[in-house]
């Protein structure tokens, strides 16, 4: 059962600020703006939900950004190698700009645990002194800094605190029962005093999550992501099928499970197939031997990085998308699948896990699913359509009046957002 949860309905028309706010965004350094930072222009990849918001603000706002730099991990990677703090002026984007160095700014010598306790506590000490110095109406806090959010609440208890979840991964949804200490502290913070939290509507079923971890009074609003305007379908390739995979190379997105399918749908040889696999992540290289040692490498293309417009060429290109992640799918790269009126193979909801299940209230019967992490089932699935061309033909015809009842423009979306805080700092 849903509680607190805020809905936002807003006309198509943008709305027109009629004043000015100053805010303090604190988010971590996310790799798609690596190569801008260093590159001093702005153009961002991945992460639309936080740089369309950059953009919408800073043409009517005073915008101050602090990039807190993580380290890489398991699923993350940083290309950022600066030994220290960084002031960035971009073109192409009207903002203050910092960048608080990760561990790199210590000794190499010192355990990676304690440097990254470290790191914590310095970027905490420099983002007190940037606040004492900006002023900021409201600050802006990415779910990677909810701890400092919350020692913010009380160092400047009357300051708006708006804290960011771009949905509920696997690390997120372990810290409601887990006992390890650094789950405890995550979830200590989300208790926090704050002014909203604002979450993406991912299907993560992060609505749930909101309920086991926020504070009762605090504002919290469910947001789903836009979509960039779609283009006419293309004609497809009647000689082969192609089969689109986009997402970051993980496991909980499924990439082996869906390349384990493709595989043994080839060595049936009844099916022509081309398969792009948009992407690049930990995995890049197994996934690639996967295929080597498969023997089918050629029917493989494989995109490690692309502008989005050409992103969106391919969904319109393909005759089948697949989503194979097991954190919720109603990400980015499948809203854009469903805006180009795809035919899309995703997992079942998990319900007991509280995922998809806003995923399959939108969507119904408009795509096709399969049993999660189920390689047969998915191979089987892709089968059934591969067979019966005509269900491909179906299921676009399907989706494309479906989506009618929930995709928004990205300007509609950013909007929403807009107004929020908006709303927050008038009322503070």
């Amino acid at each position: 059962m849903l509680l607190n949860t805020k809905k936002i309905r807003l006309n198509n028309s943008s709305s027109i600020s009629t004043f000015t706010m100053n805010i303090l965004f604190v988010t971590r350094l996310y790799s798609g703006f690596e190569e801008s930072l260093y590159q001093k222009v702005w153009k961002p990849e991945g992460v639309p939900t936080i740089y369309k918001l950059f953009n919408k603000l800073s043409l009517n706002h005073k915008l101050s950004i602090i990039f807190t730099a993580k380290d890489s991990g398991a699923t993350y990677t940083s290309n950022w190698e600066e030994t220290r703090d960084v002031d960035v002026k971009l073109k192409n984007l009207k903002a203050d700009i910092k960048v608080l160095c990760g561990t790199k700014y210590f000794f190499s010598f010192i355990p990676r645990k304690l440097a990254m306790i470290m790191r914590d506590a310095r970027q905490f000490i420099k983002i007190i002194f940037y606040v004492r110095t900006k002023k900021p109406d409201l600050i802006y806090c990415d779910s990677a800094n909810v701890v400092i959010a919350f020692l913010l609440t009380k160092l400047f208890p009357n300051k708006p605190i708006v804290v960011r979840v771009l949905g509920v991964c696997s690390f997120w949804r372990s810290i409601i029962n887990s006992r390890r200490i650094v789950h405890r502290v995550y979830k200590f913070s989300f208790k926090g005093k704050f002014s909203a939290v604002i979450g993406t509507q991912d299907g993560s079923g992060i609505e749930y999550w909101f309920e086991e971890t926020l504070i009762k009074d605090v504002p919290r609003y469910v947001l789903l992501n836009g979509v960039d305007n779609g283009q006419n379908t293309n004609k497809l390739n009647k000689k082969f099928k192609t089969i689109l995979f986009v997402g970051r190379l993980e496991e909980y997105k499924g990439i082996l499970i869906f390349l384990n399918a493709i595989i043994k749908i080839l060595k049936e040889k009844k099916h022509k197939l081309n398969i792009v696999v948009i992407g690049d992540g930990t995995l890049y290289d197994q996934t690639i031997n996967l295929c080597k040692d498969s023997g089918f490498f050629d029917k493989f293309q494989f995109l490690k990085s692309i502008p989005h417009q050409d992103v969106l060429k391919y969904h319109l290109k393909s005759d089948i998308y697949v989503s194979a992640n097991t954190d919720g799918n109603l990400i980015n790269t499948n809203l854009e699948a469903i805006s180009s009126n795809a035919c899309m193979v995703i997992p079942k909801p998990q319900r007991e896990k509280f995922i998809d299940i806003e995923t399959s209230n939108l969507l119904g019967n408009a795509v096709l699913y399969y049993e999660v992490n189920d390689v047969n089932d998915l191979k089987n699935k892709i089968l059934y359509l591969l067979n019966s061309p005509s269900k491909i033909k179906d299921f676009k015809n399907k989706i494309s009046s479906t989506k009618l009842k929930f995709i928004k423009t990205w300007d509609q979306r950013v909007n929403e957002e807009k107004k929020i805080l908006e709303n927050i700092v008038k009322n503070n």
